[in-house]
């Protein structure tokens, strides 16, 4: 067991839980993030998007998991937070 894990096994039952509910959460986190990324990476950039291909090598998907991997409400937190529309939405 590595020293991280080994350190599980001094917590108690609660303790436990506890932690693995704040990495379930980090882990979600950093989904939003990566979504958000791809997003960006698709919809926003000019002249043109990252390629599909590029993408997926990147964030560790297939082509098709980086196609899927956002909504359009990931879409509308970057537009939020650029302050623009889409390529091709302006």
């Amino acid at each position: 067991m590595s020293e991280p894990l080994a350190a599980l096994d001094d917590l108690t039952t609660d303790d436990f839980l506890r932690q693995l509910t704040v990495l379930r959460k980090q882990r979600e986190q950093i989904d939003r993030q990566i979504r958000a990324c791809l997003a960006y990476a698709r919809e926003f950039t000019s002249p043109r998007p990252y390629t599909l291909a590029s993408l997926a090598e990147a964030a560790g998907l297939s082509i098709s998991g980086v196609r899927t991997a956002y909504t359009p409400e990931d879409c509308e937190t970057v537009a939020r937070a650029l302050g623009r529309a889409p390529r091709g939405q302006a």
